[in-house]
């Protein structure tokens, strides 16, 4: 089995920008239902997501080229001798070819200044120091909370690390005593807040 490669460029939208070791393509088109025009030629792919079930028809560039190439022989042929063209200079040059690669220049330029000017208007990430997470309060926690309502004059009961009806209270009253909301349950931010005090 030979080397394969393949990159698949997202160019926003329906739009692909896809690269290989035979060459560069663009793609149009929905999951499902994709039209590519690449080194090779046109392919038009049909299918059912998930289903594993396809079909694709491929056009040539040689058989669009001799396409465009026929109707300009007729009418060559039916004229006089004089306008006859002898020459197959004109066939040489495929437009599909040179509006392929136009096409691809175009995209690979908006991609890269696109892709340039988002570098550009996105900020570097602000270092924050993120808030302790939110807790229950352990024993020794309930303890420490219990010693500091006492001492600021709350009636939190015995310093026993357990939450019981007078530490609520106690609590509930030191809360609506600085205007702030009371809390349904002790935790860590409502620890914080008694230590600051």
């Amino acid at each position: 089995m030979g080397l394969r490669f393949r990159k698949v460029f997202s160019l926003g939208g329906l739009l692909r920008l896809n690269i290989s070791k035979t060459g560069i393509a663009v793609g149009v088109g929905p999951r499902g239902f994709s039209l590519s025009i690449g080194s090779k030629g046109i392919r038009k792919s049909v299918g059912i997501p998930g289903s594993g079930l396809s079909y694709q028809d491929t056009t040539s560039w040689k058989k669009l080229n001799e396409a465009s190439d026929a109707p300009a022989e007729q009418v060559a042929s039916g004229t006089s001798d004089e306008n006859h063209v002898t020459g197959n200079s004109a066939s040489t040059i495929n437009p599909w070819k040179i509006a392929f690669v136009l096409l691809v220049v175009a995209i690979s330029v908006w991609y890269f200044i696109s892709s340039n000017q988002r570098a550009i208007q996105q900020p570097e990430a602000l270092t924050t120091i993120a808030p302790a997470p939110n807790h229950a309060l352990s024993s020794p926690e309930v303890r420490e909370a219990q010693t500091l309502l006492n001492q600021k004059g709350y009636k939190a009961g015995p310093v026993d690390g357990v939450v019981g009806p007078k530490t609520r209270l106690a609590a509930k009253a030191f809360l609506k005593a600085k205007g702030m909301q009371p809390a349904t349950d002790l935790d860590l931010h409502f620890l914080n807040q008694l230590r600051a005090q």
